[in-house]
């Protein structure tokens, strides 16, 4: 399998403006069992889930009203992708 060549990407948009959110190499995201070391020295604990990060994004994190992301895959020339769009609620102070 040639897992490190595929592609992670996203997409945020905001007043119909779609931009570049995020790019990268799956191979540059840190294996869970990495994750685990550092936090907890090992194995994650019983009972414990851990909401992990992916890639930098471009710009700062920033609220959109669309959010899209895809894996793309270079060597077999295929992608999946998927969209949402997000309602944003009122702030009840």
């Amino acid at each position: 399998m040639h897992w490190d060549k595929l592609i992670l990407r996203s997409y945020v948009g905001t007043d119909g403006r779609r931009r570049l959110y995020q790019e990268g190499s799956v191979a540059a995201m840190r294996p869970p069992t990495e994750l685990f070391k550092l936090y907890c020295g090992g194995l994650l604990p019983a009972g414990t889930a851990m909401f992990c990060g992916t890639l930098a994004v471009h710009g700062g994190i920033t609220p959109s009203q669309t959010f899209e992301m895809e894996l793309e895959d270079p060597v077999l020339r295929r992608r999946i992708t998927h969209s949402y769009r997000v309602k944003t609620l009122p702030d009840q102070g």
